[in-house]
């Protein structure tokens, strides 16, 4: 079986959905997988690549790893994932469409109507960093408005960033929206307005990127966040590398993987309708809302009578409650479904469906196609698309 080495700069947990992805592209051509953690250390590339006779690489770069460079591998099959292609010159990459993430990021974010915006940058002077930094001021200033920054420039022990922070988040004009860097960052930032007595999202609403589940599930309040497909890009990686060993002469080129979902939770929910627990109603749709709860459950959370929830509920929402719940049990079908291991004879216990044909008639109604015909056209979408080299 042919080895292919995998190369993190972090830990592989942080990794897992790329390392998915990665796998997936293996057990269809009976690779083996290889993972070697960088965390804490740097590589000897020479002797992992003397032990483990690899006939490619996938070096992933998030975090820097200066030693994962051209010479290091010589000759041997390379493909970039997450990596600054500034100072690595020509290569073959993958990485997040940091556009599409701005994008994302600044829509959700101005389409809350606050008279102020702000970035939080990592802690680290890191390029995806300072890409999302620069991007999203220039939306927000597209828009009309200023965008405040939080950006130390240097790595600062954590309490002197948490000082920093804290007079940082003291100082702004309130209610602001703010763009967390990734996850890790709006963490700090929803722990520190609870230092500080700042309401989260009525002060200060947040939203992070990634998506981990660990962390956004487990703040309070839960954080909103964008989740690109990282196991997409695991993906492409895996397919850039296997055209890269068949054929040694391939130009250098750029993939970009999209963002798959923003992921909106309490952090970014302004409801102002507070006589009728709607943002309760709307957090327990969130969590529960595939495991079989009915309107009525959500109603009894609302402690009101069911039309008064009604109304209410479609008040602060501009929709009803089993809309709501409709479009939360869609979202889960759809995640799934680009899965290609995963059955869809499953999805209706998984997504809170009563029945296989009460799933079928609801999707057919709301996509227009059936959910194989839904997978098949997406596994076309795969297919990868070459930017070029930039």
């Amino acid at each position: 079986m042919k080895t292919a080495l995998v190369i993190i700069s972090s830990i592989r947990h942080t990794c897992k959905d790329r390392l998915e992805g990665i796998y997936r592209f293996a057990h269809e051509h009976d690779w083996h997988v290889q993972v070697v953690e960088r965390a804490f250390h740097e590589v000897r590339v020479r002797e992992q690549l003397d032990f483990w006779r690899p006939i490619g690489v996938i070096a992933e770069c998030g975090s820097g790893a200066d030693e994962l460079n051209a010479e290091a591998f010589g000759d041997l099959p390379v493909v970039y994932l997450d990596a600054d292609r500034r100072t690595r010159g020509p290569g073959h990459y993958v990485g997040s469409d940091s556009k599409s993430v701005v994008k994302l990021a600044a829509e959700h974010l101005l389409s809350l109507d606050l008279p102020n915006y702000a970035f939080a940058a990592f802690r680290l002077p890191l390029f995806w960093s300072d890409e999302r930094r620069d991007a999203f001021a220039a939306a927000i200033g597209k828009a009309g408005k200023e965008c405040a920054v939080f950006d130390p420039g240097r790595e600062l022990l954590p309490h002197r960033r948490q000082k920093a922070l804290s007079e940082w988040l003291r100082a702004l004009p309130r209610p602001c929206g703010i763009f967390a860097a990734n996850d890790c960052v709006g963490e700090e930032i929803i722990n520190t307005c609870a230092l500080l007595g700042l309401s989260v999202p009525d002060d200060i609403a947040v939203l992070g990127v990634d998506n981990d589940e660990q962390i956004c599930e487990n703040l309070s309040p839960t954080m909103s966040s964008i989740a690109p497909d990282f196991e997409k890009g695991g993906y492409l990686a895996a397919e850039l590398l296997c055209r890269l060993i068949e054929n040694r002469r391939l130009k250098p080129s750029v993939h970009l993987f999209p963002v798959d979902r923003i992921v909106t939770r309490r952090s970014t929910r302004r409801i102002a309708c507070d006589r009728s627990r709607v943002a309760e109603a709307v957090e327990m749709i969130r969590r529960k809302g595939c495991d079989g709860i009915s309107v009525r459950d959500v109603v009894a959370v609302m402690g009101v009578p069911r039309r008064t929830a009604e109304v209410h509920f479609r008040e602060a929402t501009g929709h009803s409650i089993l809309d709501e719940m409709d479009d939360v049990r869609f979202a889960k079908v759809f995640e799934l479904l680009k899965n290609p291991r995963q059955s869809i004879d499953a999805l209706p216990r998984l997504c809170g469906f009563s029945t296989g044909v009460a799933l079928r008639k609801a999707f057919h109604l709301r996509t227009g196609m059936s959910m194989r015909d839904w997978r098949r056209k997406g596994k076309e979408k795969l297919k990868m698309k070459g930017e070029g080299e930039r």
